[in-house]
């Protein structure tokens, strides 16, 4: 994410704002030079399976680079509209090494569904609920950061 610096006015006091990184879960923000890190609750975070995760410029360059000589290629990130959706998110910031699943499969709690390298450690992400695998929103080889929502599921009656 981009920095984005606001002024904001409370009880007639301004205070500006700088948001420095912001994920489903966490943000971190500084106001009049004093940097917090925020844990964010109640955000509505039936709505965090919809978030778009962001993908720097120089990052969308070296992949339109690595991706010039396959066309069939899918697009990186296709949004969805989904009201009882849950989601997998990543347990930490890291690397895609492998996806064990596929759209349209239908998984169980506890299956590891990725392996994600992290300070060069194999890191399984294992589903923590069941469902039918509507989005898969990163592939192999791609960087995401902590609370990155990389799966999104249809809960299954069984």
């Amino acid at each position: 994410m981009k920095e984005k610096e606001l002024t904001l006015e409370i009880n007639n006091k301004e205070y500006k704002v700088i948001i420095e990184d912001f994920t489903a879960q966490t943000a971190v923000v500084s106001v009049n030079d004093n940097r917090y890190n925020v844990n964010l609750k109640d955000l509505g975070l039936e709505q965090a399976p919809l978030l778009k995760p962001v993908v720097s410029p120089r990052a969308d360059a070296l992949h339109a680079a690595s991706a010039a000589g396959s066309a069939a290629k899918k697009p990186l990130h296709r949004p969805k509209s989904l009201d009882d959706g849950k989601s997998i998110t990543a347990p930490l910031p890291g690397l895609i090494l492998k996806i064990n699943i596929k759209e349209g499969d239908i998984i169980r709690a506890g299956q590891c569904v990725m392996l994600l390298e992290a300070m060069k450690m194999e890191n399984e992400v294992n589903a923590t609920c069941g469902g039918l695998v509507l989005d898969i929103r990163f592939k192999e080889g791609d960087s995401v950061n902590q609370g990155d929502v990389l799966i999104l599921l249809k809960p299954v009656e069984d």
